[in-house]
């Protein structure tokens, strides 16, 4: 036997140990347990927005019957509210003056009707419940640059 040969028997016996070693591996992979996947985590569904209030208190601050104050938009404070359906509404004269909160608007036409304190004086309030969705400017007849908004959602 030449060298040659002993180095091919050699080269072949080493390379069988090899590739039986990793075939013994593989076998042992076989038997180790895969741990499965955790499922995802549902996605929480979104916050709801909250519903709107079911009343609001609107201030005829002190100084209202002189202009200017609608300027900054504070004849009425807040000078917009949103309610709900079903919601009311409470004006609350702070003024020293009279004053009215009459639904419309001075530059559409005037008073539609929905509703009107008429004259309340200082100290006074007035309430109205919104039994409809919808948008509803008002002002005071008194002093026309008074102006708000009710929001109904």
């Amino acid at each position: 036997m030449t060298a040659a040969d002993k180095f091919g028997i050699a080269f072949s016996i080493g390379f069988t140990v090899a590739l039986v070693a990793v075939a013994m591996s593989f076998a042992g992979m076989s038997q180790t347990t895969v741990q499965p996947m955790p499922a995802p985590a549902p996605t929480p569904a979104p916050a709801p927005a909250p519903a709107p209030a079911m009343s609001a208190k609107v201030s005829i601050p002190s100084g209202s019957s002189v202009p200017g104050c609608e300027a900054t938009n504070e004849c009425y404070k807040p000078a917009e509210v949103t309610i709900g359906v079903g919601g009311t509404v409470t004006w609350t004269n702070d003024d020293t003056a009279a004053h009215t909160v009459t639904s419309g608007s001075i530059n559409a036409g005037g008073p539609d009707g929905v509703f009107d304190s008429s004259i309340f004086m200082a100290g006074k309030t007035f309430e109205h419940t919104f039994d409809e969705a919808g948008e509803y400017d008002y002002f005071c007849i008194v002093h026309p640059w008074m102006t708000g908004k009710v929001i109904v959602e």
